[in-house]
């Protein structure tokens, strides 16, 4: 039965990728690192990481800090905290912006799939400013494998003050389970409205490392 997983799964993967190479045309390229850990405070889940991102030629342009307070709970729902500082390279200087975040979620389990919706809600500050945001992501699992474990999610964000969607974000990817180092490979599509009625696509190769303490 593995055995005939394993080709429908290859076979799905290098469809969706076709696609996505397809829909986006000449889409812009992005590399995006991650590197934390993660640890148990009494009863709670806690998170943190840094990463960097580069535009393609390897031109480094965004840096953010991110923490998370997560607490558990033995039934599908559960809710958490965090806070995000990032700093984002414009012509003229860099800019930062603070991010206080609420987080709720929720978790499914059925057969060899995992499915999770994570809501968010984050308060950004930045140049004087409060801008509210919601962000809606879907994640689906496939948990047969102890070693690797096969992943697709979508994301969107919704800015309050404007009643806008503003962002779709779809990643496929797989987490590489070594020890107590949890690896994350995964290669991403995202669309933004950066202005009015002008969307932007972007193509994203991405690599995350976090060890369990």
């Amino acid at each position: 039965m593995q055995k005939s997983i394993k080709p429908k799964l290859k076979s799905l993967i290098i469809v969706v990728l076709i696609f996505s190479a397809v829909r986006v045309g000449a889409a812009d390229f992005e590399t995006w690192t991650f590197a934390g850990g993660q640890t148990k405070i009494r009863n709670m889940d806690f998170f943190f990481h840094s990463a960097n991102f580069f535009r393609d030629g390897g031109d480094y342009f965004l840096n953010h800090t991110q923490l998370t307070l997560d607490f558990p709970s033995e039934k599908s729902i559960s809710f958490g905290v965090g806070y995000k500082q990032e700093y984002v390279e414009f012509p003229t200087r860099w800019r930062a912006e603070y991010r206080p975040m609420l987080h709720m979620y929720y978790n499914k389990s059925f057969g060899n799939f995992s499915f999770r919706d994570r809501s968010r809600w984050e308060f950004r500050f930045y140049d004087g400013e409060l801008i509210n945001r919601y962000r809606n992501q879907l994640q689906l699992m496939y948990k047969k494998f102890k070693v690797v474990s096969p992943y697709i999610s979508t994301e969107f964000s919704f800015y309050f003050d404007e009643f806008g969607y503003s962002r779709q974000r779809t990643i496929l990817g797989s987490f590489i389970h070594v020890k107590n180092v949890n690896f994350n490979l995964f290669l991403g599509h995202q669309i933004n409205e950066d202005y009015l009625d002008v969307w932007k696509h972007k193509l994203i190769l991405g690599t995350g490392m976090s060890y369990k303490f």
